[in-house]
């Protein structure tokens, strides 16, 4: 197979991010024209979604009013998304993955055509909107696994890391403004212009992928086996690896607790705060600041000695967060808060990731990669679970619960795995 072609620019190729100045650590992967490419393709793609978002929701609201099908409509992504990781990892272990992403691309970009005509003929009904919707999950299974382990053949292992964190800023910079922005051009150009908006960052972000030599998607597989015997040696792997189950676990239970009582801001901000929706939307961007600070920042300064540490330090400052946002009666403290949630959490995951990518042979990238986001992808479940006990003891006393178990779940595993990622 046809081997990816030798990174050209970059005279610190092998050089880790920790020998170069600090002002060129946090891009420092953008050197490499290929990612260069690819990251700006993902940054394109993440607003054209955001927008997308966004208009689907208020599309919603206006063909129903109704809250449980506004739930319906955002929940049926989550679900589509769990249940086509596995399969889309399995997909991206066979065939080349920069051809993946685009096919995905090229088919959302399609979708997003066919649901602006509807809206601008009056045409759509609730029904279109929820196929949109779980087709988009769908995709997004797609993209996420490819994607990430595609990042592996873009750059060299000394910039993993600072790739990895590139990717994750990249999807958390137009959660900051990105709402906002889908809510001004509804209100300018309406649903259906939001929509076409979206087709052309779409077509943008497809036209980046393009510019992606094909050769950097190729695996190196001697032969490929039926489904069933790839999804099974996937499993055999992880089960075999009883290091990377503990690493999950220490990512996944924080994350699912942080995000359960996220999930729950607006209930927070109408009953604790006694604020309206402009305080909701100020306190969600937060979280997208935070994401941005957390990628950045492990982008910046982490090396990949440092990820148990750097996991640690995620952990903590998640159950930290949970904590003082229950206690808070105040909305710049709890937007504080969330601004440290969100670092948390988005140090956490660029990590985790980039152990995953460096400790995988690239033939098992996509289907572990897979196994592991079908778990990640079934966080809303904990948002269930923890409005049906707030519903019993209250939005603060779960919060802080939560933000005392992450804690305490933080020290177990520094003890059990994650001192020994970092020696």
């Amino acid at each position: 197979m046809k081997q990816p072609e030798t990174l050209p620019e970059a005279t610190d190729e092998t050089a880790p991010v920790g020998a170069l100045p600090w002002f060129q650590r946090s891009v420092v992967s953008l050197r490499h024209p290929q990612f260069r490419l690819f990251w700006m393709s993902n940054l394109v793609f993440a607003i054209g979604m955001m927008v997308q978002f966004t208009a689907r929701g208020w599309l919603t609201v206006q063909l129903t009013d109704s809250a449980l099908v506004l739930g319906a409509v955002e929940g049926v992504f989550g679900v589509t998304f769990a249940l086509g990781s596995i399969p889309a990892g399995i997909l991206a272990d066979r065939r080349n993955r920069r051809n993946l992403l685009i096919a995905g691309d090229s088919v959302a970009l399609v979708a997003v055509v066919i649901v602006g005509v509807l809206v601008a003929t009056d045409a759509v009904e609730i029904w279109h909107v929820l196929v949109a919707s779980a087709f988009g999950g769908l995709l997004f299974a797609l993209r996420i696994p490819t994607g990430q382990a595609m990042t592996a053949r873009l750059v060299p292992p000394a910039h993993m890391m600072n790739a990895i964190s590139l990717n994750q800023t990249a999807h958390s910079l137009p959660s900051v403004a990105g709402p906002a922005a889908g809510g001004v051009l509804i209100a300018v150009v309406g649903v259906a212009g939001a929509y076409f908006v979206t087709t052309g960052a779409f077509v943008l972000g497809l036209m980046m992928m393009l510019g992606v030599a094909a050769s950097f998607g190729s695996i190196d597989r001697a032969n490929v086996k039926s489904v069933s015997e790839d999804l099974r040696e996937a499993v055999d792997y992880v089960l075999a690896h009883r290091d990377l189950l503990s690493l999950t676990a220490a990512m996944l239970i924080p994350f699912i607790l942080g995000q359960s009582y996220v999930l729950l801001l607006a209930l927070f901000v109408e009953q604790e705060l006694g604020l309206g929706p402009e305080a909701f939307g100020a306190l969600s961007a937060s979280l997208g600041v935070g994401a941005v600070i957390g990628g950045m920042a492990v982008a910046t300064f982490g090396e990949e000695r440092q990820i148990g540490f750097i996991m640690l330090l995620g952990i903590v400052a998640t159950g930290v967060a949970a904590i003082v946002y229950g206690l808070s009666h105040s909305l710049l403290l709890t937007a504080s808060v969330l601004v440290v949630a969100g670092a948390g959490q988005s140090a956490l995951f660029a990590a985790y990731d980039t152990l995953l990518l460096i400790r995988l042979p690239d033939e098992m990238r996509g289907r572990v990669m897979g196994l592991m986001f079908t778990l990640v992808a079934l966080f809303p479940i904990g948002a269930v679970v923890a409005g049906a006990v707030a519903d019993q003891v209250g939005l603060r006393a779960v919060a802080i619960a939560e933000g005392v178990i992450i804690i305490s779940m933080a020290a177990v595993a520094w003890r059990v795995v994650l001192s020994r990622t970092s020696a």
